[in-house]
């Protein structure tokens, strides 16, 4: 292979890398953004038995 090739296959490799990193914090930050505006904006409500919602539950 010549030095041009292996420079090419370098740079490939390394968007390659890039683009994995990306999409991973990429999720990882919609995650956590998710769990962080549903614990906010979870409504502190009872269902008619007197029973906690599920996501108050949960925390407990």
């Amino acid at each position: 292979m010549t030095p041009q090739g292996r420079e090419i296959l370098d740079a490939v490799k390394l968007a390659v890398i890039a683009i994995v990193c990306a999409l991973f914090t990429a999720t990882l930050v919609i995650g956590i953004g998710g769990a962080v505006l549903r614990s906010d904006k979870t409504p502190a409500r009872h269902d008619g038995g007197g029973q906690q919602s599920s996501m108050t539950a949960e925390l407990y």
